[in-house]
């Protein structure tokens, strides 16, 4: 998949149940996906295989990811927004 695809892609993914996560999400990949390495992109589209309440308390602090790849990217977002 070509990168601008990809981003497309992700954006696409992005769209979520709530508009908190649209919101969250979609900001974070518009200000950030040029600064993201390709393991990071990867990470955030395997971050959004989480199912909507389970993202929203990982994003909240509530909970927190097992896999140490998805908590890096959690720590990015929380930073960034």
């Amino acid at each position: 998949m070509t990168e601008k695809l990809k981003k497309g892609y992700l954006q696409w993914r992005c769209r979520r149940g709530t508009k908190e996560l649209d919101v969250v999400l979609t900001r974070f990949l518009d200000n950030n996906y040029d600064l993201l390495s390709d393991n990071q992109i990867n990470d955030f589209d395997e971050l959004l295989d989480a199912q909507d309440t389970v993202l929203w308390h990982w994003l909240i602090g509530k909970e927190v990811p097992k896999a140490q790849n998805l908590k890096s990217i959690i720590e990015w977002i929380s930073f960034k927004n």
